[in-house]
């Protein structure tokens, strides 16, 4: 079979893959089998071949990122349902200046997209928000924007949100690696978006529902006591203490780099050693961070609801990744074991170009055409996960390429975008010119940072 029949079979399955998920609206999951097997069987593997190739490819992925995206979206489901994620929101408005409320924004929702998805983030956050921006007569086109990119870039590039988790898992990167490295393109990325939206001159006032109860109490610009735009405990999770609200997140961060970094030069055999392993291994961190997240809900942590009823409510988020996650695996194994990758990496070595920008163009190209995030950098870390060898790119590059450029961008086919415009009281323009620039803005300067690490010799 000729290297031009295997790249153009490769191409093709790529374009419809891209046209059935975006112009036919075929569910991704759905999609990605039906792209997998199609490829297998015009490359020559049969019917029988290509079937148990998908069903290695399914398997040994979630072997590995199974359980992990299982705790990882029970832990994000605890944070919110326990008023976590609303203590850390009012500790970062706390801590900065009515005329800096942009930055406490900012700095909430970076750290709420590590265990958050971003919808999720805007939809519990919007009140808040548009309370603020009420208060201090900020445009709702700058806040709307800013709680959904800090959330949005780090569920992009850092475990344990799904996609980030899967493409660590398909390239065989290090959790802790994937958390630091992460962190590294994605900070400057958040700092850099949130710049420009700070900068938009547009007016747009909230949403009435969202501050009809402020009107009365005081208009636009009255100071406000405490942090502007909090209620005053009425709200029906219980209160929690800052502390009990970031450990959950922190906690398996810090297992799991200090076992990555660690771990090999303590001493071999040794029973601190074991347990600094055990407890940094990426599923034990995570599943002793929803231990940590169980005395939020105090005198609640023992019911039904609690220990039974949210992990179902987490188990219902991770079933679409999970599927996803399994079937890109399957389509890393069809690529790997079919000679697709020494195709495609000899012609992208034919044109000069920098293999590094492949696997942000394609992640790039699959958020842009289908809206999601999760899915660009699922899909793009199972296309290169076979080809970095030929290549020649270490996976954690890979890892950072497909993080960043699976954040470019967020319009009119994304669910994000339609919750934080509509939310934020936005037209369609207006969230693009925010969301869709910013999202641009922070996969861009995401990617810069790469670079340079890569130029440094930093990774």
């Amino acid at each position: 079979m000729s290297d031009i029949y295997t790249l153009l079979a490769f191409l093709v399955a790529i374009v419809v893959l891209v046209l059935l998920i975006a112009r036919f609206k075929v569910h991704p999951v759905a999609t990605l089998f039906i792209v997998v097997v199609a490829l297998g069987l015009f490359l020559g593997m049969g019917g029988t071949g290509t079937i148990e190739l998908v069903t290695e490819g399914f398997g040994g992925t979630l072997a590995n990122v199974g359980l992990l995206i299982v705790f990882g979206c029970v832990l994000g489901k605890m944070l919110e349902l326990s008023g976590a994620a609303m203590k850390i929101t009012e500790t970062a408005l706390k801590l900065f200046s009515e005329n800096k409320v942009p930055w406490a924004i900012a700095l909430a929702s970076t750290v709420l997209g590590i265990p958050l998805i971003a919808d999720t983030a805007v939809v519990m956050l919007i009140p808040i928000v548009s309370a603020l921006a009420y208060r201090t007569g900020t445009s709702m086109m700058k806040l709307g924007p800013i709680l959904y990119i800090g959330a949005y870039v780090m569920t992009s590039v850092v475990p344990p949100g799904p996609g980030p988790l899967a493409s660590a898992s398909l390239l065989e990167v290090s959790m802790g690696e994937a958390i630091l490295y992460g962190l590294m393109v994605g900070v400057p990325g958040v700092i850099a978006a949130t710049v420009y939206l700070s900068l938009i001159k547009t007016h747009v006032p909230p949403k009435p529902e969202f501050v009809e109860h402020l009107v009365g109490a005081g208009g636009p610009g009255t100071p406000s006591t405490g942090a502007p735009g909090i209620s005053d405990g009425t709200d029906a999770a219980p209160r929690v203490g800052l502390f009990g609200a970031l450990l959950p997140i922190l906690a398996p961060i810090v297992l799991i780099v200090i076992a990555s970094l660690a771990g090999p030069a303590l001493p071999e055999g040794a029973w601190f050693t074991e347990a600094v392993l055990f407890a940094g291994e990426p599923t034990m961190a995570l599943f002793l961070a929803c231990l940590l997240a169980l005395p939020l809900f105090r005198g609640r942590w023992k019911d039904k609801a609690t220990l039974n009823d949210l992990f179902e409510a987490g188990l219902r988020i991770a079933a679409m990744p999970l599927a996803l996650t399994g079937v890109g695996g399957a389509l890393a194994t069809i690529i790997r074991e079919t000679g697709v990758a020494e195709s495609v990496a000899g012609g992208i070595e034919s044109t000069g170009m920098s293999p590094v920008i492949i696997p942000f163009l394609i992640a790039a190209a699959v958020c842009t055409i289908t809206g999601s995030n999760i899915l660009g950098v699922m899909t793009s870390a199972a296309i290169m996960q076979p080809l970095m060898d030929d290549l020649g790119l270490a996976p954690i590059v890979v890892y950072l390429a497909c993080a960043t450029g699976a954040q470019i961008m967020k319009h009119a086919n994304s669910s994000g975008f339609w919750v934080t415009t509509t939310l934020s009281n936005m037209t369609v323009g207006q969230g693009i010119r925010s969301i869709g620039v910013a999202s641009v803005i922070s996969g861009i300067t995401g990617f810069l940072v790469l670079n340079v690490m890569i130029a440094t010799g930093l990774v």
